[in-house]
């Protein structure tokens, strides 16, 4: 996000796009220095005292005032996040990568990979947690700490107070999950609670598109794949996201980024979670059609993926669900070696109906050995679909019940 107020003529030139978003609102309302942004790729820079004619123009521009605040995330945090790529990249030793397995962590990382590679870094090693496992953990650090790296980047894992990841190693988190505290030592930019929340990848996006000339164009459609694995290929593109809308066209249209994206996401469900293939695949593609025509190594293990994963759901898709005592709860049980309880969950939070269902549960216990993973869903169809439903604080209540309550809560009539 790095940009000046452009000549006024710029303002209705549809080459740059223009769009107004203002950082320190109520400096703007009082005329004192402000922060214009003409252009939604840039950074906020000082610029003259308002004036009215400014007001006049920001008001003609539709800024509203759920905008005029910092996105997609707290512009100092955004700033700090840029003197750590810039300064990590610049000192020559490892940096490490850590990216979520879904698209849109991999398209993060990919963005990352290539700014840091912009940017004359030359040792970029990658890191993925395994399956069942997250990146919090004692076993996660000492992982990590094989690699001997000298900075370590984390992407889209999720966040959570507690100790640093990787000790006295310099850290970055960029994440969109719902979390108000982190590991001790990061530096953290996070796009939660400033609506509408970003992606990881559009975060990333944001964060190095203008690190160096050469990154635009190779990192803009990164963070339309991340942005459509998260959020679909409804996404408007709409202040105060960027105007994507153009990236979208040269590379395809949205049916090229949803094909993209179902291939991506295949090989992190699979059993055998293997991320090789479809990392180096991302990290080598220049568009999606890359990706979907088959131009870059890893394709056709993505494509067996899908046919793997796409296989178990159509094989336990049927599975009957049952329902607590209350009606509150749907419980669908499957033994799968693949992460595809998400996507039955989804299939049937759609489909089941009832007078007090609230949610559905899918319960593998195929997934890991001695465990049994879980995914939930709000159902859809429930009678009362204007109150809200708190899985989490649902959750918490079960695991705080008596044992018997508990298991009355989920799985009574099971």
């Amino acid at each position: 996000m790095r940009c000046v107020l452009r000549h006024p003529a710029a303002l209705t030139s549809g080459k740059f796009h223009i769009v107004a978003r203002v950082a320190l609102a109520r400096a703007t309302i009082a005329r004192s220095p402000v922060v214009h942004l003409s252009d939604h790729r840039c950074t906020p820079r000082l610029v003259a005292p308002a004036s009215s004619r400014t007001f006049r123009t920001l008001q003609a521009l539709h800024v509203d005032a759920a905008h005029m605040t910092d996105w997609p995330c707290k512009l100092s945090a955004l700033e700090s996040a840029r003197a750590f790529v810039k300064d990590v990249a610049s000192k020559g030793g490892k940096v490490l990568l850590a990216p979520d397995r879904d698209a849109d962590g991999l398209c993060a990382g990919a963005t990352l990979h290539h700014a840091l590679t912009a940017l004359g870094a030359t040792n970029i090693d990658t890191y993925f947690v395994p399956k069942g496992e997250n990146i919090h953990t004692k076993e996660a650090t000492e992982a990590l700490s094989v690699f001997n790296a000298a900075a370590l980047i984390v992407l889209d894992q999720g966040s959570r107070g507690g100790p640093a990841i990787l000790p006295g190693v310099p850290t970055l988190i960029l994440d969109h999950h719902q979390s108000t505290v982190f590991p001790d030592e990061a530096k953290v930019a996070s796009a939660y609670g400033h609506e509408p929340v970003a992606t990881t990848s559009l975060l990333a996006y944001v964060l190095c598109h203008d690190l160096h000339p050469s990154l635009e164009e190779k990192v803009n459609w990164l963070g339309v794949l991340g942005t459509f694995g998260d959020l679909g290929s409804g996404v408007k593109w709409q202040p105060p996201f960027p105007d994507m809308k153009s990236a979208i066209k040269q590379h395809g249209g949205k049916q090229k980024f949803s094909q993209a994206v179902s291939l991506i996401n295949a090989p992190r469900r699979t059993a055998a979670c293997d991320m090789a293939g479809v990392w180096q695949a991302v990290l080598q593609a220049t568009s999606p059609r890359d990706i979907v025509d088959g131009k870059v190594p890893g394709v056709e293990a993505m494509q067996a993926a899908r046919d793997e994963v796409t296989g178990e759901v159509n094989k336990h898709a049927r599975a009957p669900p049952k329902f607590s005592a209350d009606g509150t709860v749907a419980l669908i049980t499957i033994n799968s070696g693949a992460q595809i309880h998400p996507l039955i969950a989804t299939r049937w939070c759609s489909s089941l109906k009832g007078k007090n269902l609230r949610y559905v549960m899918v319960a593998n216990h195929g997934y890991l050995a001695d465990r049994v993973n879980f995914a939930a869903r709000i159902a859809k169809n429930r009678a009362n679909p204007d109150v809200p439903v708190d899985l989490i604080a649902s959750f918490k209540a079960a695991a705080e019940a008596d044992p018997g309550d508990a298991i009355s809560l989920v799985s009574t009539s099971c």
